[in-house]
């Protein structure tokens, strides 16, 4: 049987799983300030930068997402 999935690094894996999880979330939904595509850039900077943590990837696309929000709101 083959393997339908792709095995990945854990880089790959934590870059991908913490961009499912923040452009699936309703806080990135309702955000009109920033794109899928700036939001993936961050995360592939941070995972750039060593970091693997998926929930501290998460953490910094959502403050980033609120730090546009607040911007925006000014």
């Amino acid at each position: 049987m083959i393997n339908a999935r792709p095995a990945y690094d854990a880089k790959t894996a934590a870059l991908r799983n913490a961009l499912d999880n923040v452009l699936l979330d309703r806080l990135f939904l309702q955000s009109r300030s920033i794109s899928a595509l700036e939001i993936a850039e961050h995360i592939l900077a941070q995972t750039a930068r060593g970091e693997t943590d998926v929930e501290r990837l998460k953490a910094s696309a959502f403050q980033v997402i609120a730090e546009r929000r607040g911007k925006n709101a000014a």
